[in-house]
């Protein structure tokens, strides 16, 4: 199952016109002036590692160029606590993968088509690591320049959020949606979550009431709900939700709340079935098991009565008390045979 982050993250930038405000913001102007981002459109699938899923979100992107053929652009978001050192490595395997899809879909195409790395990071701590893949390479620098041609020298282009404060976020030239996106992944805490409140509020105000822009508002006030902390109060967060969304949004938070409580519901369904079914099973197996065993016991007991061979209560204990599978059908198979109850028991 997806983590509600990759969910609100697909939710904002999965729009083109949000997401074209993202990458203007981070590309260098020299590559933006070479794309058509009016022509931004999203591919779908995900080239992720299904380890990666929990903490990892990614969207990929086609755009027509101003002199030659489209191009691609690949945004990995990295939502976890710590820095994944390896990321440059990563992020040239899943182009990789992206060249093989495209490979794929054009088996007669002669050239790959341009794809440019971007990572949006979550991390507590912000970005430590190196942002090229140079650096997670062994070598001198001596002996890199030198073997640089041999090499996959690329550059990704990092977008970390724990490092700028919510007014930064809010000055950002983002679109709406994707503003209020950042601060809301920005807030992972409710200490920050109160402090991005204002900045929130001021975002939500501009946005349009259109059936989309609300249904999306809808999901964002369920993801902030989802990712309070959990010692936190339902009335506190409630609160602050109702400030965010002002009058005019009361309606969005009821609809969140509505939602979260239907899916609530819905875990707990799907949690009882499974249990019921995993009760259901363990006892179907256990009164298989004994109906199995009273069955070898009955065919013992009628093949000695048939052979008018009596059953003492020594024996008759000796045999309700034993479960062991193998043991009752041997002993089935010798009282069919064996002259007393004795023989039958030590054969």
């Amino acid at each position: 199952m997806s983590s509600p982050h990759d969910g609100i993250f697909k939710a904002a930038f999965g729009q083109p016109e949000v997401a074209r405000s993202q990458l203007e913001l981070l590309l260098p102007a020299s590559v933006c002036a070479q794309l058509e981002l009016s022509t931004l459109e999203v591919c779908p699938g995900s080239f992720l590692d299904e380890e990666l899923r929990a903490t990892h979100a990614d969207l990929l992107y086609t755009v027509r160029t101003k002199s030659g053929p489209p191009a691609l652009v690949y945004v990995v978001f990295e939502h976890q606590s710590t820095n994944d050192a390896t990321m440059a490595f990563r992020l040239l395997r899943y182009m990789v993968r992206v060249w093989e899809r495209w490979l794929r879909d054009n088996p007669n195409a002669a050239k790959l088509p341009l794809v440019l790395p971007l990572l949006l990071h979550n991390g507590e701590s912000g970005w430590r690591a190196g942002t090229d893949f140079a650096s997670m390479l062994d070598a001198s620098p001596e002996l890199l320049a030198a073997a640089r041609p041999f090499q996959p020298m690329f550059q990704f282009v990092l977008d970390d959020l724990a490092e700028l404060t919510a007014d930064a976020i809010l000055t950002r030239g983002l679109h709406a949606v994707g503003r209020l996106t950042q601060l809301g992944l920005w807030a992972r805490s409710i200490e920050r979550l109160v402090s991005a409140t204002p900045a929130m509020r001021s975002i939500a105000r501009t946005l349009a009431r259109d059936a989309r822009t609300r249904a999306w508002l809808t999901q964002f006030y369920v993801y902030l709900w989802r990712t309070a902390a959990p010692d936190v109060e339902v009335d506190e967060i409630r609160a602050i939700l109702l400030e965010v969304a002002g009058p005019e949004g009361v309606e969005d938070v009821v609809n969140a709340a509505e939602q979260l409580i239907a899916e609530g519901e819905r875990r707990g369904l799907e949690q009882g079935l499974e249990q019921g079914l995993e009760q259901g099973l363990e006892q179907g197996l256990e009164q298989g098991l004994e109906q199995g065993l009273e069955g070898l016991r009955v065919g013992i007991t009628t093949a000695l009565s048939v052979r008018s061979i009596p059953l003492s209560e020594l024996g008759r204990a000796r045999l309700a008390s034993c479960a062991d599978v193998a043991t009752l059908t041997h002993w089935l198979a010798r009282a069919v045979s064996a002259a007393s109850e004795a023989e039958m028991f030590a054969g």
